[in-house]
């Protein structure tokens, strides 16, 4: 599961465990973007954003952080990183995460039909979007019998509402693991309405 993680909140975790559940996955590896090249520029650095995520899945079974887009130098884009990861470990089976918001727009990545060929999506439904039915999935440019679909509910956060909520002294409860936001408090990621 890719993303910015910009900061890594309650809903990108319950994205995780629904799709671990719904695809019968042995673990989920959180992959933070050193340098995304479909979004504007991070506000934290890739190492805050990397420590953000570690706190994040810190005792949850099953969860784990790689480095390797943080490491990699140059825009960070899936197909890369889903080909390093076949090298390192080509017997085990990939999937990757995505919410159907991002899902649809495969086709404008790098090497989509490349992807799709080296790992099964696993399309988590996403509030505020209508569950996808195979003829959604094919008129994004998905082969159906390379995805799996989850139509479970998951938490509507979105980053850029806790960065606004960070500016403006509003409460973050319910939105991120205190860990990560004790974290971004203590370094000042992001600005915050001064008391």
């Amino acid at each position: 599961m890719g993303g910015t993680f910009d900061p890594i909140h309650l809903g990108h975790l319950a994205l995780a465990e629904a799709a671990r559940e719904c695809a019968g996955l042995d673990r989920i590896v959180f992959i933070p973007a050193g340098d995304p090249p479909h979004r504007a520029d991070a506000i934290a650095s890739a190492e805050d954003r990397l420590a953000m995520c570690r706190l994040a899945v810190a005792g949850r079974p099953g969860f784990e952080v790689l480095d390797l887009e943080v490491r990699r130098p140059g825009p960070s884009y899936t197909l890369e990183t889903v080909m390093e990861l076949v090298r390192q470990e080509p017997e085990a089976d990939y999937f990757l995460v995505l919410g159907w918001d991002a899902a649809r727009d495969i086709q404008l990545w790098r090497g989509p039909d490349s992807i799709m060929r080296l790992v099964r999506l696993v399309i988590i439904s996403r509030p505020g979007w209508p569950p996808p039915l195979p003829p959604d999935l094919e008129r994004a440019g998905i082969d159906p019998g390379r995805a799996v679909l989850c139509r479970t509910s998951t938490p509507d956060i979105e980053a850029t509402d806790i960065r606004r909520r960070l500016e403006l002294g509003e409460t973050l409860s319910g939105l991120l693991d205190a860990r990560v936001a004790d974290y971004l408090r203590r370094h000042h990621l992001y600005p915050l309405k001064s008391a």
